[in-house]
């Protein structure tokens, strides 16, 4: 894992070295094992590296092939052996230890730009060349690493690490409405190239940005394709050997190392992750590894059974287990931040999530999560469509007839829902705003979940590149922003995994049937049978109504006269808060509230 910034201006000044010589310290904070610069008169590039692989020691940026060219970036891709063996019939310097980020580099060397199209991974990277004065920088297709730009007079400043831009003067110090709302509203930023500060823009997934005699150019440089031949299969055997062949290299890309820490919700997604790694360490080290997992129960706010789950995994893959009860954190959601993070995404020490990245870190500085495996199986219905317009014509009812048969019913809606819909057209849903929101700051309607631009739906495997909530969970969980020595990674997030679904006919997705097939060998049948569970009862918000949070809350709302000023109408909530007959549905708003107000009070005191 690395974490980098840099600034290119047309004559740098020594404050500009100064400046970045405060900011790499947050850099230096999470990655301290290797800390590297260079610099000439017009690009000042600064590095530093958490080792995360045992595979690519040699690993020390910024590099370069020519003393022209020269790379940072955030590097792990996922097609090693590919490039490998394309790249070292150019480059007689290439061999199986040549870190991922080089291996960009000799990438980028051969095909220009278009090097975009023959890589995959976790990357952001900025490549400056010195002769030219031309800066090219990416993000990976779905986001897995940040990266922030902004422009301070004629300097253009980039990174991966949100907190290294904290104390640059000026910077933080005006808000963007438009992504403050999706806070107050949703929870989280909504924008894929938007911070909550209007100074600092993000690089949306699948995009790259050119710098150039003072002026940015962004654009896409990849998008879901419409033309994926189908996979037809004769048998189901095939569908799954193809799948878990893919699944289990999307996790050995991710490892790379004999110490892991793992999710295991006791689902299938974190189930099925955590399984295939065992098996890929005993494969690999043998018995000289380590394997921990991780995992979250409730004890009395919600009526569950992930605990129990998660006890049987563990003891079937004979691991061990570490469990965090819920509610020792959630209590703690009132109580103000006692450290500094950059968005207000989360209140610390409220969830267990952040306790158990704490502690992956004493041991490892990788952990797995199952998110990505929903949508991932989530088949879209608008691949119907495009594979008419491909010219595969019957196809479509090929499937449907193949999924009848599998499950006794048509995809989609069922034939019963279909028809109550023509006799009788259902009322548009209407979203319930909270009453204290301010009409003259929140105009419109906002609905959280909107479908994408394309029309495709947010739940499906397309969501994994339209909806801007995956990029932002990484972006709050990456080192630079949480400031913990760990790399969080998503195996389920893999462009192969992603095209070969889109490939792939419904009836093998339904009910994530293609992932149950693959685990059987590799689960308790019990876990490879349980259906999906949804978590009922709104633990925060149960919480939430209780005295002590209460009070806390309204503490918080009067400490905060101006900033809700024009935004919030603190007198209705206050009464709601007051009264508990007047309490409306509006709870999980409040939780939103709390988030945002526990964020700018210790921005303000700090």
């Amino acid at each position: 894992m690395s974490g980098f910034i840099g600034i290119i201006a047309p004559q740098l000044q020594k404050a500009d070295a100064e400046l970045l010589d405060v900011s790499t310290q947050a850099i230096a904070s999470c990655c301290n094992e290797y800390l590297g610069n260079w610099n000439s008169h017009q690009a000042d590039l600064r590095f530093g590296w958490l080792k995360t692989s045992e595979d690519t020691e040699a690993e020390q940026l910024p590099f370069t092939l020519d003393e022209n060219l020269r790379i940072v970036g955030d590097v792990r891709l996922d097609n090693r052996t590919e490039l490998l063996k394309e790249l070292s019939s150019f480059f007689s310097t290439i061999n199986h230890l040549t870190p991922d980020s080089y291996l960009l580099l000799y990438a980028y060397k051969h095909w220009g730009e278009n090097c975009l199209q023959h890589i995959s991974g976790d990357y952001a990277f900025a490549i400056w060349n010195e002769n030219s004065s031309y800066l090219f920088c990416a993000r990976d297709h779905f986001g897995l690493i940040p990266f922030y730009y902004t422009q301070l007079d004629h300097r253009f400043l980039f990174t991966n690490f949100y907190s290294s831009l904290k104390d640059i003067p000026n910077l933080m110090i005006e808000l963007d409405d438009d992504v403050l709302r999706d806070y107050f509203v949703t929870g989280v930023n909504k924008s894929f190239d938007q911070t909550i500060y209007k100074k600092i823009r993000k690089l949306p997934p699948a995009h790259k940005l050119i710098y150039k005699d003072g002026e940015i150019q962004v654009s896409r440089y990849w998008k879901i394709p419409t033309n994926i031949k189908p996979i037809r299969y004769k048998t189901t055997k095939e569908y799954v050997s193809h799948f878990y062949r893919l699944f289990e290299q999307s996790i050995k890309d991710r490892t790379r190392t004999n110490k892991v820490g793992s999710s295991l919700s006791g689902g299938m997604d974190s189930s099925a992750i955590t399984a295939t790694t065992k098996k890929i360490l005993n494969e690999t080290y043998g018995n000289d590894h380590t394997l921990i997992s991780f995992n979250i129960t409730y004890n009395r706010l919600v009526n569950e059974n992930e605990g129990y789950f998660g006890k049987l995994i563990a003891q079937h893959l004979k691991i061990p287990i570490k469990q965090y009860f819920a509610e020792d954190y959630i209590k703690n959601i009132a109580e103000p931040l006692t450290s500094w993070i950059p968005e207000p995404a989360v209140v610390q020490n409220a969830t267990p999530e952040s306790q158990i990245l704490v502690d992956v870190q004493t041991f490892s500085s990788v952990y797995l999560t199952g998110f990505g495996g929903d949508p991932l199986f989530g088949y879209e219905p608008g691949s119907r469509c495009r594979l008419r317009a491909q010219g595969y014509l019957v196809q479509p009812y090929m499937d449907d007839l193949k999924f009848y048969q599998t499950f006794g019913r048509f995809p989609g809606t069922t034939l019963r829902h279909k028809i109550m819909k023509l006799i009788k057209k259902a009322p548009a849903e209407k979203v319930i705003r909270p009453s204290w929101l301010d009409p003259s700051f929140f105009p419109e309607e906002d609905i959280p979940l909107k479908v994408n631009k394309d029309g495709t739906s947010i739940y499906s495997c397309f969501a994994m590149t339209g909806n801007p909530y995956w990029s932002y969970l990484f972006e709050t969980t990456h080192p630079g922003f949480s400031g913990n020595k760990i790399k969080v990674r998503q195996p389920f997030f893999s462009l192969d995994l992603l095209l070969f679904i889109l490939a792939i006919p419904p009836h093998i997705l339904h009910q994530k049937s293609l992932l149950r097939m693959a685990m059987i060998p590799y689960l308790p049948e019990e876990i490879v049978r349980r259906q999906k569970t949804l978590l009922f009862g709104a633990p925060h918000t149960q919480n939430l109504k209780t005295q002590k949070a209460l009070g806390l809350l309204e503490k918080t709302i009067l400490a905060s006269p101006n900033f809700l000023a024009n935004k919030i109408n603190s007198t209705i909530l206050l009464a709601e808060i007051r009264d508990p007959n007047q309490l409306s549905n509006s709870f999980s708003n409040m939780i939103n509230l709390l988030k945002v107000l526990s964020w700018n009070r210790y921005q303000s005191k700090n």
